[in-house]
């Protein structure tokens, strides 16, 4: 299916990328510059990476004496070079070169203009675009139409409907034996209000339809989805669902002319919203956890515990991002982290001021 990209000239980070950067064996430069989407500074943006190719050569030299520098960085100076790539930039750039490989993402970030050269990638500058995103999956749902996507902060993809029916006419044959929803009324039984008998089956037996084979489709996934429907359809969907985590917001309206654009706009806000509270409870778990042993905040506890497997989820605050005094061991806690198979998250701040935290499993 062809994945549309929501941020034009970018190149999406997920955290299966730092999880792959992380594996790479070092040593790592890590490269991050900003870049311009257009106007005359998008031909300059390349100069901003020559004096920190040379900073490289250097450190490299002092740190790791026994690497061919040349050898290291020449996927990188062959990027610099190359006037074709420079044209089509976001708003930053992040380069990741090890001596097996070398990797770019084109973000909607700008940086500050920055080199580290490390046994792990500095993946701070690049963590919140990771963290403050979260996959999830839109239904857009009508008589008519229905559609379903997946979907993340800078993309949307169609999937294939499969067992889910494309329209209320697909289950009509079907939804006309079931039997027929009646209410009392001043003269006697007869049909809700609004439809006839027939008509309110087939809506009925569609909308359980959808919602018994998009349940069965996606049980147990955790990606939350979000029903984009006139506000009358969301609760026959919702009494279907057991497993599927379905947004308590809705994308509210007949979607049928809306395109998949117009729907992930309007869709992200409430996944946004979503991903802000699993933050917060996020930050109330650490807190709870801490003094039991089974969480703490202490840098060279997290660094240690990192290297056994042992934490779950490592949690930055915004602070721990930038420059810090211990941002050797940062970098080596997260590569740790996700080499392991555990999650690392950011927050704003954390109690207490702290730069980190750290869940463990055991």
């Amino acid at each position: 299916m062809d994945t549309r990209n929501i941020i034009k000239h970018s190149d999406p980070i997920r955290h299966d990328d730092l999880e792959s950067l992380a594996k790479q064996p070092g040593p790592t430069v890590s490269f991050v510059i900003p870049t311009h989407r257009g106007g005359a500074e998008k031909f300059t943006d390349s100069q901003r990476l020559r004096p920190l190719l040379e900073e490289a050569r250097e450190k490299l030299a002092q740190q790791y004496p026994d690497v061919d520098a040349d050898a290291l960085l020449k996927p990188v100076v062959t990027l610099a070079k190359d006037e074709a790539f420079w044209l089509t930039q976001c708003d930053g750039l992040a380069i990741f070169a090890t001596p097996e490989r070398t990797r770019h993402f084109r973000l909607d970030r700008s940086f500050t203009p920055q080199v580290t050269v490390g046994d792990h990638p500095n993946l701070r500058p690049v963590m919140t675009l990771v963290t403050n995103d979260l996959e999830f999956l839109l239904l857009a749902l009508s008589q008519n139409k229905v559609r379903l996507f997946a979907a993340d902060r800078a993309t949307i993809t169609p999937l294939p409907l499969e067992n889910i029916p494309g329209s209320a006419e697909e289950v009509k044959g079907a939804a006309v034996n079931e039997p027929r929803i009646q209410h009392q009324t001043a003269h006697g039984t007869g049909p809700a209000h609004g439809t006839g008998p027939r008509e309110h089956n087939v809506l009925s037996g569609f909308l359980q339809n959808v919602g018994k084979n998009v349940e069965r489709r996606f049980t147990n996934d955790k990606r939350p989805m979000v029903l984009a429907a006139v506000d009358e359809h969301q609760g026959a969907l919702r009494d279907q669902f057991k497993t599927v985590t379905l947004l308590d917001s809705i994308v509210s309206g007949n979607p049928d002319r809306v395109s998949e654009l117009d729907l992930h706009a309007a869709a992200w806000p409430l996944v946004k919203e979503e991903s802000i509270r699993r933050h917060d409870h996020l930050v109330d778990r650490l807190s709870e956890a801490l003094g039991t042993g089974l969480a703490t905040n202490d840098p060279e506890l997290i660094m240690a515990e990192s290297m056994t497997g042992r934490v779950e989820t490592l949690i930055l605050a915004d602070r721990a991002l930038e420059n810090h005094p211990r941002s050797v061991e940062l970098d080596a806690a997260i590569s740790n982290t996700l080499i392991n198979s555990g999650r690392v998250d950011t927050v704003h701040e954390l109690p207490g001021n702290h730069a980190a935290g750290a869940i463990f499993r055991h």
